[in-house]
This record gives C-alpha cells, sequence and structure tokens, in this order.
C-alpha cells in the first residue's frame, strides 16, 4: 500500500460512459476528495474542469457513500456533475493492493 493507504477503485457511470479510475486514501469519507481532486476530467464527456471545481468547493458536506447492502467494503454515491443536472452513478469498491 501506498504510505499504509487503501487503494479504492471507482467505476463511474456518466452521460452514457463508464469511467474507471484508482486513488490510494485514508478511508471512504476522505477517498471522493482524493478521487476527484486526481480526476482528469478530459477523456469524460460533458465534465469539464469548472464542474470539477464546482464540485471540490461543495466539499460534499452534506453526503457520504452509501455502503450496499450485503456486500463488503463497496459504497454508491450519486454527484450532480452539471448544477441541477446530469447526475453521475459512482461505486466505490476498497480493492486489494499488490
Amino acid at each position: 500500500m501506498e504510505n499504509n493507504k487503501y487503494l479504492y477503485s471507482f467505476i463511474m457511470e456518466y452521460d452514457g460512459g463508464c469511467y474507471i479510475s484508482q486513488v490510494h486514501a485514508d478511508n471512504e469519507h476522505e477517498v471522493i476528495r482524493v478521487w476527484l481532486n486526481q480526476l482528469d476530467v478530459n477523456f469524460i464527456e460533458n465534465f469539464s474542469e469548472k464542474d470539477k471545481e464546482r464540485l471540490i468547493m461543495e466539499d460534499f458536506i452534506d453526503e457520504d457513500p452509501i455502503p450496499i447492502l450485503g456486500c463488503k467494503n463497496i459504497w454508491d454515491i450519486g454527484l450532480r456533475i452539471k448544477k441541477n443536472k446530469m447526475l453521475a452513478i459512482i461505486n466505490i469498491v476498497k480493492t486489494m493492493d499488490y
């Protein structure tokens, strides 16, 4: 593990596409911030740097990943990419790091 952090896999469905990436973080609450800060939006249709900056500024104050019932180390979260439009559904999986 990188600096004793866990590896998390992100599977994001957004605007007809599926985007997968991985980041290291201490826990499932911190990992969204880490992922978003590292996310390269250049490869994602209809997702701009401005959208990313707005999400970072919102800081997910009222949002925590929701554990998936019957599964271990898998969470779900929905994010509005375009203000009041365009929902991204994101699955977060705590992944083995070999």
